[in-house]
């Protein structure tokens, strides 16, 4: 493969896999809250959000 498509490949392959960290450390941080929180409405909020950014079609209720 030549320089600059491998260089378009790999900025891409971080870009994205860099974006699937950061949508999973936000699924986990909505998880912790909601799990730990004693405020009915935070957890109802945080699993609202969860659903939001899963990205799984199969867990989102409909």
């Amino acid at each position: 493969m030549n320089p600059r498509p491998r260089k378009l490949s790999l900025s891409v392959h971080i870009a994205t896999s860099l974006g699937r960290l950061g949508a999973v450390a936000a699924f986990l941080a909505l998880a912790i809250v909601g799990l730990t929180t004693e405020d009915i409405r935070s957890a109802r909020a945080a699993s609202a959000a969860r659903r939001c950014t899963s990205t799984s079609r199969t867990s989102r209720r409909s």
